[in-house]
């Protein structure tokens, strides 16, 4: 136990003493902080000339004529224009006033709008990154004339219709908060993020376990510890590397939906239960036992680096299906293929952290991933301790994925 500590100790404090390490760990969150930092510390003033610089200066500002030929427009209330439009009585009025900077520009009701509904909009010089300024307005005005001018009228038109989600499987129906944007935005992040992490640190440990064979170190080791010492001791150290690195990551994520809260629009209740962290660390740590397991054994039978890296990708399939099955996961969480892909050890740390977010996951389906896993992750570290004292860690001749697989359910069968 002691020499597991050791290589533990020793493993932990290479990874996070790395540069590449440390400057990953700290510009990740720290880009789109200061990028934050700077929107909040703009000034409206500051905001207003930032925006003038995409489209072409202060005319926002300006109202903009309307020459209605369809004498469609009775009324312009200021209650829906706020002195954004003002009628002209004829078009040369309103190009004049265009020219003399006293409009922004103009739009120009054709007369047999009710059949044609055709608005042409005069300005003096088209800015293509402006786009056209205040059409919402022009159309509220628009449907407000059509309907007679009649407000209560207009207001019910433009009311949006309250429409409610509500799921019919009895079973889920009351787990699932569909109000909660929790239930949509979270899981997309979450998938994502847990793809990235277990994937970059699985490839860490692919490529400590090819360079130490590469420089003879693993040799050397060794002769001094057993297989499965050397390597339970490598997977702890650097799973709590990265697991460090994870919880650095996600409360950098919260600070900055804290701050973007005032910057863009955040809903009040968009909030992380605690379940979810506990659970997060957990999924981690067995994902990363299980790919970690996968790219060791690689990486000691590879020749080199290189040939191993070539490789990776066949390991990390399952992920990616996972990530391609994002929308099914999200939009049918409790589907066949859903629960499926939360229980099968490959897939289950994404996928069931993804439903887990979600919501209404029943526990036993929780209980049965989480026991797949850990069994799963138990076969994997003893056969690729096995691998680490076989002739492939030290012969450096060639091998394929067919023969990989082979060594592994062979010796952990034969052991």
């Amino acid at each position: 136990m002691n020499k597991v500590w050791s290589i533990f100790k020793y493993e932990f404090y290479k990874t996070v003493s790395r540069r590449s390490f440390i400057l990953t760990l700290i510009l990740v969150p720290l880009v789109p902080a200061l990028i934050l930092w700077v929107l909040n510390s703009l000034s409206a003033s500051q905001s207003q000339a930032l925006g003038e610089v995409f489209t072409g200066g202060s005319q926002s500002a300006l109202p903009a004529g309307i020459v209605d030929q369809s004498g469609l427009i009775k009324e312009v209330p200021d209650w829906i224009v706020g002195g954004s439009l003002v009628l002209v009585n004829d078009e040369a009025t309103a190009r004049e006033q265009t020219i003399a900077g006293a409009l922004k520009g103009y739009y120009m009701v054709a007369p047999d709008y009710l059949e044609s509904g055709e608005v042409i909009y005069y300005v003096e010089e088209v800015n293509p990154l402006s786009g056209i300024e205040g059409t919402s307005v022009f159309e509220q005005l628009m449907q407000y004339n059509l309907l007679g001018g009649d407000m209560d009228l207009y207001l019910k038109y433009t009311q949006s219709p309250s429409i409610q989600m509500v799921e019919i499987n009895p079973q889920t129906a009351d787990a699932r908060d569909t109000d909660n944007p929790l239930t949509f935005f979270v899981p997309y992040a979450i998938t994502l993020f847990f793809y990235m992490i277990i994937f970059t640190s699985s490839s860490m440990l692919l490529t400590a376990i090819s360079k130490e064979k590469e420089n003879r170190v693993m040799e050397m080791l060794l002769s001094s510890v057993k297989p499965t010492q050397l390597f339970t001791g490598k997977l702890m150290g650097l799973g709590l590397a990265h697991l460090l690195q994870m919880a650095v990551w996600f409360g950098a994520a919260l600070l900055l939906l804290r701050m973007s809260g005032q910057t863009f629009a955040i809903p009040a209740n968009l909030q992380i239960p605690a379940y979810v962290f506990l659970y997060g660390i957990v999924f981690f740590a067995l994902g990363f036992a299980f790919y970690g397991s996968l790219m060791a054994g690689w990486g000691a039978m590879v020749p080199n680096l290189r040939e191993g890296s070539q490789s990776t990708f066949v390991f990390l399939l399952p992920l990616l299906f996972t990530i391609i099955s994002i929308s099914t996961l999200i939009n049918e969480p409790h589907g066949t293929l859903s629960t499926v892909l939360s229980i099968l050890p490959p897939t289950a740390p994404v996928a069931m952290m993804t439903r887990i977010v979600i919501g209404g996951v029943p526990l036993w389906q929780v209980g049965v991933a989480l026991v797949l896993l850990v069994l799963s992750d138990l076969f994997l570290i003893r056969a690729v301790a096995k691998i680490f004292k076989s002739q492939y860690l030290l012969s450096g001749s060639a091998a394929s994925l067919n023969t990989f697989f082979k060594v592994l359910f062979q010796r952990q069968a034969s052991g």
